[in-house]
């Protein structure tokens, strides 16, 4: 498993598919957990692990969402949060992990 996180819109998408021709690819991984944790209730821990269990090779792709101004909607601090929780999984189980700042990979595992 490989994981690419970025803000939005700084390539982590294209410098995945730069690195990694092949997929499987899970863009927007930040939305797949949003609709886990708010819309199906799991727990964004939980879910992690049964995705990395089920993706073993996954290339994941997904936006930072922690930085910032706190929302003041309690729904999106929950959000933030579950991604957070989530995205610990994953780079902890990840191969590499690679930060995406203005197009230029920045390998931090």
């Amino acid at each position: 498993m490989k994981l690419y996180i970025g803000g939005a819109w700084q390539g982590q998408d294209v410098l995945a598919r730069q690195e990694n021709p092949e997929g499987p690819f899970f863009e927007d991984f930040h939305e797949t957990v949003r609709r886990a944790v708010l819309s199906e209730g799991q727990d964004p821990r939980v879910f992690a692990e049964d995705f990395c269990a089920a993706h073993p090779d996954a290339i994941v792709i997904a936006n930072e969402v922690g930085a910032g101004v706190v929302p003041m909607a309690a729904e999106d601090r929950t959000f933030r949060e579950a991604v957070g929780r989530a995205l610990c999984v994953i780079a902890g189980k990840a191969e590499t992990v690679t930060r995406c700042i203005c197009g230029i990979g920045v390998r931090i595992k």
